[in-house]
Formats: structure tokens, C-alpha cells, sequence
């Protein structure tokens, strides 16, 4: 009886009402939400066209900014002059590569298309079917009927639809970031210091310690992980691109870019620059044996997986690789290509926070637990 009426109790009871009514208020807010779907899309697209260009501002600056401050350290200042050199440098350097190494690139593309795309159309056409595993019958069957069901044109049209469609928007989204991008970067570096004052100073005042101490640590792990990611795309990009060269690969330049670009993608972005590679050593007549060309990507990834990798990088994640895996999944299917790119830096920040609310947690637990005259003293 006691039990009972303890259960039918009126704290109990209350409990009850009010997490019913939080549930209810709950599902009855995301209810009304769901009624404004064309108004909220667009506002999270007004949103994405803002945290886009934005964050990649912050990111450009855990860059620039330390080689601004190595400058104002050797005198070289005030602030707008010292960003103006790390500006010019960089516009130079990237007309140098412009210069040099884009019509090189461009010479590798134009003769990829006019040499060996036909001969990858014929080997298609010609020597794929007569090698057909399942017998040239049963390639001419499945390849009729595939071109009676029309699905081919369907899904050729599907795609082209989607992709102009993406294009669009996406192109104009890249054209605003490029121009934007610059502008909103150099009025960030004049004023770093004012604007993360500024920032701090919307927070309580109790708070801006743990809040500065957090920020802090964001740009030294971040920071750390963006410097250290570009320098190992150049790195792994070089050594591949001379490998490649040296293996007699035609395209050694284009499948070298292609390995520095991906690798920031981490464990898929090796997979994802073998394949490439692999079929056209497969297709082409005179590319490397196959066998060669994946023993070398294997070694590449060996390479940059226990050499650069622990050089450059350190460990400045330490995150276990299923949780990068499962952030390039979570986030690519959330923003795309971007939330691929930007998985891993995702997932350290939110590395940093956790870690940081639980040191904050138990530094709060053991102030509590601590005896009162030592709490006092303190």
C-alpha cells in the first residue's frame, strides 16, 4: 500500500505532468515548423550563404594570421602593411603556379582527349566486348536491351537535369565566394584582435574567461589541422606526381593533382585517386602494368600514412578513424561536398568542446567535493 500510494504521490504525479508537457510543447513546436517548410528552407539557405564564405574566412585565417604575426614580430608593421606582402606573395605565387603549371595541365587534358579518348571509346566498343566474361552473347543481349528500355537516355537526362541544375546554383555561390571571400578575409585580418574582443564581449562576463580559454584552443587544434592538411596535399601530391613520372605514367601531372587534391579526404580520397589511375593502366596500352601502378599507390599511401602524415600532422586530432568516418558521412550528407572536405575539422571542434565542458565538469565536481576549509582557502 505504502509503495503504492508512493507512486500515486502528488511529486510524482507533478513529474509526470510536466515532462508530458514538455513532450507535448516539443512536438507541437516541430508541428508548426513543419507547416513553414518553404520559409525555413530559405532561411537556411540565406544562412548557408553566409556561414560558407564566413567560416572558410576563419579558416583561411588560422593560415594567414601566424605568418602575419611572425611579420609584426620582425618589425615588419603596422598591420596593413604586413597584410598587404602576405596578399601580394600569395597573388604572386599563385600566378607563378598559373604561369608554369596550368599549361602544362591544360597540355596533358587536350592531348588525353584528342589520343587516348578514342582509344578508350574503342577498347569499349571492341576489346571489352570480346573479353566479356560472360561471353560476347551476353554482352550484345544485356547492351540491346538496355537501349530498348531507354534507361541509359533516362538516366543521361536525369543527370544532366540535376547536374545543371546544381551547377547553376552551385557556380553561383563559388562566384560570390570568390569575390567576397578576399574582401571579407583582409577587413577579418586588419581587425582580428578587435573582432575577437568583440565577440568575447557578447558573452557573460562570468563566462569570458572559459569562453576565451575555449576560443583559444579551437584555433590551436583547428589552426594546427588546416596547416598541417595543406602541407601534406603538396606533399603527397609532389611525390606522386614524380613517382608517376618515374613509373612511365603519361599523365603523371593530372593523376599527381588528383592524389594531392583527394587526400584531403581522409582514408576514401586514396581510394578514390587510385581508381582513375587504375583503369586507365587497365585500358591504355602504353600505361604501366596495372599491378605496378596499384603497388605504387599502395607504397604512395604507406608513404603518407607513417611518414608525412606523423611529421606533419602529429597527432592533432586524436580522434579514432570510425568517428572521422562516420563525421565524413553524417556531414557530406548534410552540406555535400563541402561537409566531406570539412568533416574532419568538424569533428575536432567538436572534439575540443567536449572535452572541454567535461574538464570544466569535473573541475566543478571536485571544487564541490572538496572539504569547506579547503574550498574557503582557495
Amino acid at each position: 500500500m505504502e509503495g503504492k500510494n508512493k507512486f500515486l504521490s502528488d511529486s510524482v504525479l507533478n513529474k509526470t505532468i510536466k515532462v508530458l508537457s514538455i513532450v507535448l510543447l516539443t512536438l507541437l513546436v516541430f508541428f508548426m515548423a513543419s507547416q513553414f517548410n518553404d520559409l525555413w528552407s530559405k532561411i537556411i539557405n540565406a544562412l548557408n550563404s553566409v556561414i560558407v564564405p564566413v567560416a572558410l574566412a576563419w579558416l583561411i585565417s588560422l593560415i594567414i594570421y601566424p605568418i602575419i604575426r611572425l611579420l609584426e614580430r620582425r618589425g615588419v608593421g603596422p598591420r596593413g602593411l604586413s597584410l598587404t606582402i602576405v596578399y601580394i606573395s600569395t597573388a604572386v605565387i599563385i600566378g607563378l603556379l598559373a604561369y608554369f603549371l596550368f599549361p602544362f595541365l591544360i597540355g596533358q587534358i587536350e592531348t588525353f582527349f584528342e589520343v587516348d579518348y578514342p582509344e578508350i571509346s574503342a577498347y569499349f566498343r571492341d576489346d571489352f566486348r570480346n573479353e566479356f566474361i560472360f561471353g560476347v552473347e551476353i554482352y550484345d543481349w544485356m547492351v540491346q536491351t538496355l537501349n530498348e528500355s531507354n534507361i541509359i537516355e533516362d538516366t543521361i537526362k536525369g543527370i544532366a537535369d540535376n547536374l545543371t541544375a546544381t551547377l547553376s546554383s552551385t557556380l553561383l555561390n563559388v562566384i560570390t565566394i570568390i569575390f567576397i571571400l578576399p574582401i571579407l578575409l583582409l577587413f577579418y585580418l586588419l581587425d582580428y584582435e578587435l573582432v575577437n574582443d568583440s565577440l568575447r564581449s557578447i558573452i557573460p562576463a562570468k563566462y569570458e574567461k572559459s569562453t576565451s580559454e575555449l576560443g583559444t584552443r579551437l584555433n590551436q587544434t583547428v589552426g594546427a589541422y588546416v596547416r598541417g592538411q595543406l602541407f601534406l596535399m603538396i606533399a603527397i601530391g609532389t611525390v606522386a606526381t614524380i613517382v608517376y613520372k618515374l613509373i612511365g605514367l603519361k599523365y603523371f601531372f593530372v593523376f599527381g593533382i588528383i592524389v594531392g587534391i583527394t587526400n584531403i579526404i581522409p582514408y576514401f580520397g586514396a581510394i578514390i585517386a587510385m581508381i582513375p589511375v587504375v583503369i586507365y593502366s587497365i585500358i591504355s596500352k602504353d600505361a604501366p602494368n596495372p599491378l605496378v601502378v596499384v603497388a605504387v599507390n599502395v607504397v604512395l599511401q604507406f608513404i603518407e600514412g607513417n611518414i608525412f602524415q606523423p611529421i606533419i600532422m602529429g597527432r592533432q586530432l586524436q580522434i579514432h578513424p570510425i568517428i572521422i568516418i562516420v563525421s565524413i558521412l553524417f556531414f557530406g550528407s548534410l552540406f555535400g561536398a563541402l561537409g566531406v572536405i570539412f568533416a574532419s575539422p568538424i569533428a575536432a571542434t567538436i572534439r575540443v568542446l567536449l572535452q572541454f565542458y567535461k574538464e570544466r565538469k569535473d573541475a566543478g565536481e571536485e571544487q564541490g567535493n572538496a572539504p569547506p576549509h579547503l574550498t574557503h582557502e582557495s
